[in-house]
């Protein structure tokens, strides 16, 4: 996926949530491979699927699919996206 040609719009949502710029290295990475890859990601889930949610709504005509797991046993998630929205969601699960 081109994160690149939507930098800006990334950096804006960043700004928008005080997180920091780095974040975008981390993203660039994890979608810089058409395999999957394993990035670590210094923010909670929530925060994580914030920004994916993001990335997809700049990339109207990428699909794609994420998962990802917490410090918690039970924090993980999935998401899958087509056309800017996401078309699948498993929430992280509770207790």
């Amino acid at each position: 996926m081109n994160v690149a040609g939507v930098r800006e719009e990334l950096l804006k949502f960043l700004d928008e949530y005080w997180l920091s710029h780095d974040v975008l290295t981390d993203l660039t990475e994890a979608c810089g491979s058409a395999l999957p890859t394993s990035t670590l990601f210094y923010l909670d889930s929530m925060a994580i699927v914030m920004l994916f949610d993001k990335l997809a709504s700049c990339l109207l005509n990428v699909s794609f699919a994420v998962k990802g797991s917490g410090e918690d046993h039970r924090d993980i998630w999935v998401r899958e996206y087509a056309d800017g929205v996401a078309t699948f969601e498993a929430r992280p699960f509770e207790e």
